[in-house]
């Protein structure tokens, strides 16, 4: 690394920690340099000479800062996952904010101008802290736009008389719904298996239902899983009638 060169996009994300979908380039070494100068050059590297630029030490590494991250992310992810890196960065309850929403506001502020401008200002007013992982913030645009309202996420549920307190994915505490999603590790994982069908069984002692949602339901049949949540979850907001379903992609 030159002096004054930090890594950046895909390669700071990754070394962030934040979740990401499959990318092209993904491989690669991002490094990003201020302007005037040139952008970095050599094998394995995608070099960028950027107007704004500012970084810091991360474990002895040269990373731009999360909230320019973000920004230049904005140019490669579809906005939901924009989404789903923005909750990742603002942190929840068992992990620390990188970075906080006033900055992430800031950052495109002063980088309005640049690639990814329409999806940040989509992104940002939906960002929203607690999520877990990338599936749970993608769960939550998908119950959002279709007129879930009242979405909590990780919110606390009090059980057994209050002496124990749950935190389900997702939840609508005024309906008593919860929804959790399960990856493949709660399948094959037996502890957690174990652990997944004692929450559920407390939730619904409590009087909640309880929507389990897989890796299917969010990335490869959503229209089957909206008419499973309208048959079983009406949208409250209209009367119970769910909204025209698009077809999406679950990237």
């Amino acid at each position: 690394m030159v002096d004054g060169a930090w890594f950046s996009h895909q390669t700071a994300a990754a070394l962030l920690g934040a979740p990401l979908p499959a990318l092209p380039e993904s491989e690669l070494l991002h490094v990003s340099v201020a302007f005037p100068r040139s952008a970095p050059r050599g094998r394995g590297v995608v070099g960028h000479s950027l107007g704004m630029l500012r970084g810091a030490l991360v474990d002895g590494l040269p990373i731009s800062v999360p909230a320019h991250v973000w920004c230049q992310l904005s140019g490669v992810l579809a906005r939901e996952d924009l989404v789903a890196v923005g909750d990742y960065l603002v942190g929840a309850r068992g992990r620390p904010p990188l970075t906080g929403l006033v900055e992430l506001v800031a950052a495109a502020a002063d980088l309005h101008r640049t690639k990814g401008g329409r999806a940040r200002m989509w992104a940002l007013p939906r960002i929203r802290a607690g999520a877990d992982s990338r599936p749970e913030s993608l769960l939550r645009l998908f119950l959002e736009d279709r007129g879930y309202g009242g979405l909590e996420v990780n919110a606390p549920v009090h059980v057994r008389s209050g002496r124990l307190v749950l935190h389900p994915d997702l939840s609508i505490p005024n309906r008593r719904v919860a929804f959790e999603y399960e990856g493949d590790g709660h399948r094959v994982d037996r502890r957690q298996w174990h652990v997944d069908i004692e929450r559920r069984d407390l939730l619904e002692a409590e009087g909640w239902r309880v929507v389990r949602v897989t890796a299917r339901d969010l990335f490869e049949d959503r229209e089957a899983f909206a008419r499973r949540l309208a048959e079983f979850v009406p949208n409250g907001a209209n009367g119970g009638a769910i909204r025209a379903i698009r077809h999406e992609s679950g990237g």
